[in-house]
């Protein structure tokens, strides 16, 4: 079990600590394994999560909502963020700040965010470089009437938060499954939301 924090301002947030994700799967010999980094709060009343990934030349064809995003170097958050529900969101980023969205209980039974809300997650791609070297990274907010339009609920409070983190790139040059928590479930996949970490909120 995790914890997650309601932040005033994002300030606050850009300063909190990232977590690793260090579960690799599916490898190729030799395997690459770039390190990459996640966190989740609550900014105000928007759930917000940043991931960062250490490479220099990322794959970044895809340009337009709801492309194939896991086809290039991809950072995604899979997030459950209405307690005793069981669909759940995915947002797969690329470099580009381009994005797929999609909401359902389970790999196939899932919709586009866009066919289902007018209201959309927002994702804003960065980069940078410090000591490890050069890193590309997305912030996503999800905001609490994004969620309520998805899950057709009038309002809801935030309280345990199910999500787990990705970095995959099926096309790469160099393809690469890595996971926050582990996914050790049959069929293999990322859409394993029984894999997902619970998050408690910080009192």
């Amino acid at each position: 079990m995790m914890e997650y924090k309601v932040y005033n301002c994002e300030a606050d947030f850009l300063s909190a600590p990232y977590n690793e994700m260090k579960s690799y799967h599916w490898e190729s010999d030799p395997p690459y394994r770039p390190a990459v980094f996640c966190k989740l709060g609550v900014v105000g009343d928007t759930l917000t999560s940043f991931l960062k990934c250490y490479e220099s030349s990322p794959r970044a064809v895809y340009t337009k909502r709801d492309d194939p995003m896991y086809l290039d170097s991809c950072l995604e958050l899979f997030v459950a963020p209405v307690e005793g529900r069981a669909e759940y969101v995915n947002v797969e980023s690329n470099s580009n700040g381009a994005f797929l969205c999609e909401f359902g209980d389970g790999k196939y039974n899932r919709r586009l965010s866009a066919d289902l809300t007018p209201l959309s997650p927002q994702v804003t791609s960065f980069r940078g470089a410090d000591e490890k070297g050069a890193f590309w990274g997305v912030k996503v907010e999800l905001s609490k009437e994004f969620i309520c339009s998805l899950y057709d609920c009038s309002n809801f409070e935030y309280g345990s938060i199910r999500a787990n983190f990705y970095k995959c790139g099926d096309d790469c040059e160099k393809p690469h499954y890595i996971a926050f928590a582990p996914v050790n479930t049959l069929p293999p996949g990322f859409h394993n939301p029984e894999c997902f970490v619970e998050f408690k909120r910080s009192l």
